[in-house]
């Protein structure tokens, strides 16, 4: 029981933690943010007009009341903002209804749009070059586990024999998940291997909590919940 309450308040905690450490964040107007950061009007994907596009390239089409925390850490809230996947960009809506997209994301620190929180970062391409983006955060803490959402653009095709002309369309894909020491860049993981490239501690306390919960690394979830579990070590 001792453990178990012990354990409660050290979540408690975290969250407080996790929300106060926004607290000190300077609070500025939207429309100066639009000034400051030289926000532009959206480019589109491609040349061809998004109503003619099947599907949707974006991780929810609507826009949702949200707050941005900048890198010179200032806040600001009640933004209407949606997530390109294609793009790798947030989409801002004014209150004309001019939709703008950020022309420099690297001025972003994290991005809170409804119950979705996202930071832009650094992480490694399978060549091994650093790139940066945007990613869901699922695990804060000493690692943190992101999941960057995909999707692939299919051009149109045309009529051939036995095989009907096709629009082009987005395709969503799975998310693709990473692992992140803090201050580094994050790395793609599938395999346990990947995992012990960023942790330096605890390798057999995770092994053993591995097997024992039949964690799979494939799964958001079960990663999850081992990072969890690593960051309460």
């Amino acid at each position: 029981m001792k453990k178990s309450a012990l354990t409660f308040l050290l979540v408690i905690i975290c969250v407080a933690f996790s929300q106060a450490q926004y607290l000190n964040y300077e609070i500025i107007e939207k429309m100066d943010y639009l000034r400051t950061n030289q926000m532009t009007t959206n480019r589109p994907s491609n040349n061809v007009p998004q109503y003619a596009i099947e599907g949707s390239p974006y991780l929810d089409d609507a826009f949702v009341n949200g707050t941005i925390y900048t890198t010179a850490k200032t806040q600001v809230p009640d933004v209407p903002l949606r997530y390109n996947i294609y793009n790798d960009n947030l989409e801002f809506k004014t209150s004309d209804g001019t939709i703008l997209e950020l022309a420099q994301p690297e001025t972003v620190e994290r991005a809170k749009l409804g119950e979705t929180e996202m930071i832009y970062t650094d992480y490694l391409t399978t060549t091994r070059n650093t790139k940066q983006g945007f990613f869901k955060v699922l695990a804060e803490g000493n690692l943190n586990l992101l999941a960057k959402p995909d999707i692939f653009y299919q051009e149109a095709t045309e009529e051939a024999a036995y095989k009907e002309a096709q629009p082009p369309k987005f395709i969503p894909k799975p998310d693709v998940l990473y692992v992140q020491k803090p201050g580094a860049p994050a790395i793609k993981i599938k395999k346990s291997k990947d995992l012990d490239e960023v942790i330096d501690a605890h390798q057999k306390e995770l092994d053993a909590y591995i097997k024992k919960n039949k964690l799979k690394f494939k799964s958001a979830e079960d990663l999850t919940q081992l990072v969890d579990y690593y960051n309460s070590l």
